[in-house]
């Protein structure tokens, strides 16, 4: 059988969908702690404390944008593994990794670092799309 069409790929990216669902639900509803986990300074940050400003509102709302996103990618993830075809998990793998190096120069270009945080996803995704894909056959 070809490594391609292993059935510990699918479920594989299972886990990983669950993982991306778990963050994405984080970032709806701790926004502030999402923030923290990706190293974006609080716009409202004074010392030991959070101050409510305009512009923290404003981060808090887009962080949680980007948390629908992450449970949206997670749960299509999860669902194409289980339910979809082989094709459109490598799709959706592939897809995923090109978020995570966008992702990832976006935190580089906004606060000049972190961008580990979302890269040390590509090899795995990489990887296991270049094996969906049939690369290793």
């Amino acid at each position: 059988m070809p490594i391609s069409q292993s059935p510990y790929l699918p479920r594989i990216i299972g886990g990983f969908g669950v993982m991306a669902v778990g963050l994405g639900i984080n970032a709806l509803f701790n926004p502030r702690g999402a923030i923290a986990l990706f190293q974006f300074p609080h716009p409202g940050a004074r010392a030991n404390t959070i101050e409510e400003t305009p512009e923290g509102h404003l981060v808090e709302s887009v962080m949680m944008l980007e948390g629908a996103r992450t449970v949206a990618m997670g749960t299509a993830l999860v669902a194409t593994s289980y339910f979809g075809s082989r094709k459109a998990l490598t799709v959706m793998v592939w897809t995923s990794t090109l978020v995570a190096v966008t992702d990832g120069f976006i935190s580089r270009r906004q606060i000049g670092g972190g961008e580990w945080s979302h890269w040390m996803f590509v090899p795995v995704g990489a990887v296991i799309g270049g094996l969906l894909s049939g690369f290793a056959d």
